[in-house]
């Protein structure tokens, strides 16, 4: 044991040294045990649980507001904890005499657990000690990663939850209307003018009634938020579609130019298809008549656009939109 003792002194795992007696390690264990009591009002349970319970002070992500709330709410650590000087990243030191533990703590107490406490020595094995920081530095590159690996999904579709409806019939009502480059764009306005009300109610009326059609107990958004320029609609599907969906700001008129480039728009259909084909109870023939109910309200208002030079849609182009998200709808749900 002494041998094996001599071989690891050198050698820390997040600030612990790999070599304790029983006696330092039972009182590790018993420290972190109530330092993770304290930061998290509950006791250990499962590793991995653990670990994403730790999200609450250490993700990436997490906002400094609710950050602050979180310290604020934190009870002061008793003396006998502060005296160890445990290192970071093992205990973080927040100030105010209040310490916190996280991932490392977690992991480190897994491995602390399955050593034999009857042993005047403890050796961590280097196996071990590179398994549990490689584990550590897996976590943090997962919650690191969240954003972008979310943004991604929402790019290619795979988000965990399907595009809104009323962003789908948003798109879907500028393809119908041929805006698929500059000169056939629609113009958006600030809400607060009479052509910025005009244009955003022509283009969201078909939109509004595609989404009733294809959602049950949608509740309908209010006049206030049915506007491109600031609108959810809009912002959902930008999200989503990104560059295949173009804004050229500052027009000479104060406008701002929005179209989908005709080089995307089979990547469109088809992203929109695959989304619909998402949603368990939407058949083949209720998106059909979704799509019809969004043609016929399209064209109904389609004066307000007129009185802005902005109506582009013809029947022919119309119904190719309609047979390709019909073909991307059944190729997806039938997994072609």
């Amino acid at each position: 044991m002494k041998q094996q003792a001599a071989t690891g002194q050198n050698r820390e795992i997040f600030g612990v040294p790999a070599v304790m007696t029983a006696s330092e390690c039972t009182a590790l264990i018993r420290d972190l045990t109530q330092l993770w009591s304290l930061t998290y009002n509950q006791e250990i349970g499962d590793v991995e649980g653990d670990i994403e319970l730790c999200r609450r002070f250490f993700d990436p992500l997490a906002r400094g507001h609710s950050l602050r709330e979180r310290l604020s709410q934190l009870p002061v650590t008793p003396a006998e904890l502060l005296r160890p000087k445990r290192r970071d990243p093992l205990v973080v030191d927040t100030g105010e005499n209040t310490l916190i533990v996280g991932v490392e703590a977690r992991i480190l107490l897994a491995l602390l657990d399955g050593l034999d406490l009857e042993e005047n020595y403890l050796v961590l094995p280097p196996r071990d000690v590179a398994a549990a920081e490689s584990q550590a530095l897996a976590v943090y590159q997962r919650w690191s990663r969240a954003r972008l690996d979310q943004v991604i999904a929402l790019r290619s579709g795979q988000g965990r939850e399907v595009m809104q409806a009323i962003s789908v019939g948003l798109i879907m009502a500028l393809l119908i209307n041929r805006s698929d480059e500059p000169e056939r764009a629609v113009v958006r306005w600030d809400r607060g003018t009479l052509e910025g009300q005009r244009v955003d109610t022509a283009i969201h009326a078909g939109a509004e009634q595609f989404a009733g059609a294809i959602t049950k107990h949608r509740s309908k958004r209010s006049v206030g938020e049915q506007r491109l320029k600031g609108g959810y609609a809009l912002s959902e599907a930008r999200r989503r579609l990104a560059h295949r969906v173009v804004v050229i700001p500052d027009q000479p008129d104060g406008g701002e130019l929005l179209y989908i480039p005709a080089k995307y728009k089979t990547e469109v259909v088809a992203f929109l298809g695959k989304d619909l084909a998402r949603r368990p109870g939407l058949t083949e023939g209720l998106l059909s008549m979704a799509f019809d109910q969004l043609v016929e309200e399209f064209r109904a208002v389609a004066g307000r656009l007129a009185h802005e030079s902005m109506v582009f849609e013809r029947s022919a182009d119309t119904r190719a939109v309609k047979e390709s998200l019909l073909l991307e709808f059944v190729r997806a749900r039938h997994g072609a």
